[in-house]
């Protein structure tokens, strides 16, 4: 590949970063690359578009998969670009545009049978309150939680040396912070290490600390980005792989990487909480407390139709939120803070990376070796090359 295409891949993305604030995620590059950009006045978004318009002209003559994979990618900075702009894009087409999917609501009926699961298991009260209650009896606090953590990740890493060869040196620092709008974030660093930060202001449930850590960590966000720096940027020499930006697919393949993680290490979800109640002398119950963890991650894909409602058919606010409360049996806090970022100008379209990516890779893991997604450049559109 030619690391002058690279190159000019990196400046774009930071010339956008310049416009949209958080834009570039994670960077592994030289400082130099970086800061060069950083002393630069902003440019203005036609000469932008320019600039994206000629990689996606000359995107280098490599396999057809890394063709696809680049040339989405473009295109999900170039649609940036046009919105920063003010371009009018129909919603569901930025979907599209970012992330190579076809964003789709999701029938109610699939959300009313984990429901009834609930129901079934909260028999005779009011589910709302059962399910709050029951989060409450899973809540986690120091120095239990610090002591969790260390173990979880210890196991975590523990079962993801045995499917990936992790280079020497790697290194995460877990963090409790408050103030964020999220439980957990992954701080990629470069040079194999990251800062995972842990929001305490939001409870933690014991129950969903494994999924937590395995998105963030091991062999979530952390594994795939040091695995990409070693081999795709150090070891081909891919340039546009020492960054990562947002409203582009490696998004939404790497969250589905995050949320199809817990899957790769653990048999099952009963495997996972046996062995917390082994290692921390915890009282899950592991029978029900498994029926109830995976009928609420089920109902978490129910953000996606609130976006719908609000971008696609013009529902106010207000309605979004009592779907989410009465559907997805969310409080109205978090119903809030969902609607808040489903209504960002640039980062609503990012809530289906959740949902469709943990889909997209874990139907691939049925045809592909898994660890092809650590190692090479995917992107739904491209997937079939690797079958």
């Amino acid at each position: 590949m030619s690391d002058a295409w690279g190159t000019e891949y990196v400046q774009l993305a930071f010339r956008i970063e310049k416009h949209f604030q958080g834009f570039v995620d994670a960077y592994c590059g030289p400082p130099s690359l970086k800061g060069a950009i950083e002393r630069e006045e902003k440019r203005p978004f036609d000469t932008l578009l320019d600039d994206a318009l000629h990689l996606e002209e000359t995107i280098p003559d490599t396999t057809d998969a890394r063709k696809v994979y680049l040339h989405k990618q473009v295109t999900g900075m170039r649609t940036t670009l046009q919105v920063l702009a003010g371009e009018e894009i129909p919603y569901t087409d930025q979907v599209s545009l970012f992330f190579d999917v076809v964003p789709e609501k999701i029938p109610d009926s699939r959300f009313e049978k984990y429901k009834e699961v609930l129901q079934d298991i909260f028999r005779g009260k009011n589910l709302h309150d059962a399910v709050e209650e029951w989060g409450k009896s899973k809540e986690i606090r120091d120095p239990l939680l610090t002591q969790a953590v260390a173990l979880i990740q210890d196991e975590c890493r523990k079962r993801t040396s045995s499917l990936l060869s992790l280079p020497d040196g790697e290194h995460i620092d877990f963090v409790f912070v408050k103030d964020k709008p999220w439980s957990g974030y992954n701080w990629y660093l470069g040079n194999f290490s990251s800062r995972v930060e842990i929001n305490t202001d939001i409870p933690l449930r014991v129950t969903s600390l494994p999924s937590l850590i395995s998105h963030e960590a091991y062999p979530g966000h952390h594994t795939e980005h040091l695995m990409k720096e070693n081999l795709l940027y150090r070891g081909e020499g891919f340039t546009e792989a020492c960054i990562f930006v947002y409203n582009t697919p490696e998004c939404l393949i790497s969250e589905g990487i995050a949320n199809a993680g817990f899957k790769l290490l653990f048999k099952s979800r009963k495997e996972c909480y046996s062995l917390l109640n082994r290692l921390l002398n915890t009282d899950i119950d592991v029978e029900k407390d498994t029926q109830i963890a995976e009928a609420l991650n089920e109902l978490g894909a129910i953000s996606g139709n609130a976006a719908l409602m609000i971008h696609k058919d013009n529902a106010d606010e207000s309605e979004a939120i009592h779907y989410l409360m009465d559907m997805g049996l969310t409080t109205r806090e978090r119903a809030e803070k969902q609607i808040e970022f489903i209504t960002h100008p640039l980062f609503s379209p990012y809530i289906f990376n959740y949902h469709l990516g943990k889909e997209i890779v874990s139907a691939a893991y049925e045809n592909i070796d898994p660890t092809l997604f650590y190692t090479h450049q995917i992107c739904p559109s491209n997937i079939s090359w690797f079958e």
